[in-house]
């Protein structure tokens, strides 16, 4: 394991995964590449070469090619790997609140949910749904507030903002996406 001053830091992880997909870019393709500008690209590329994780060879007197070492390839992986751990602790914060959610309302006599999901949302809110065995629940998926008219409840699961409340209409949702430790109690 790498000292904490010599892991790589959001953009150099970028920076290195596009040098390791294609060691020949040049510094104006790379800074393209991941969204940098140039001259931030000049000084991760010479960051990441102080810290040992690329070596830099020039080829002729326009061309560079950069090099993933042993030292970048394994902190590359590391951050891979926790970047992997955080989606699955994501994933499974928020099956536990369509469960929480699902639950609570079903166990109140509801039997008709509507869902409010962004597509990539879909997958999960469904698998999830499908394992609780709710046999007299049924469910429809919408992927915006506007089909979702008549709806007394909508559980939601989508960065679009609900519009305010109009009645009797409550909005539960499943999950905040700028807070993973976000649960329902």
């Amino acid at each position: 394991m790498t000292s904490t001053s010599h892991k790589l830091r959001e953009k150099e992880y970028v920076l290195i995964q596009e040098i390791a997909k294609r060691p020949t870019h040049t510094q104006r393709s790379l800074s393209q590449s991941v969204g940098l500008s140039l001259g931030t690209t000049n000084l991760l590329i010479q960051r990441l070469a102080r810290k040992g994780f690329i070596k830099i060879n020039q080829l002729d007197w326009k061309r560079t090619q950069y090099l993933l070492t042993l030292k970048g390839a394994s902190e590359k992986m590391n951050k891979a790997y926790h970047y992997t751990l955080y989606t699955m602790r994501l994933f499974k914060q928020i099956q536990e609140n369509i469960t929480v959610a699902v639950r609570r309302e079903y166990e109140a006599g509801r039997r008709e949910f509507v869902v409010v999901a962004q597509e990539e949302m879909l997958i999960l809110i469904r698998e999830t749904v499908a394992s609780l065995g709710l046999s007299q629940a049924s469910f429809t998926y919408v992927n915006g507030f506007a089909d979702a008219r008549d709806a007394d409840l909508l559980l939601t699961a989508t960065l679009e903002k609900p519009p305010r409340a109009n009645g009797s209409r409550r909005y539960v949702s499943l999950v905040d996406f700028d807070n993973i430790d976000f649960r329902i109690d």
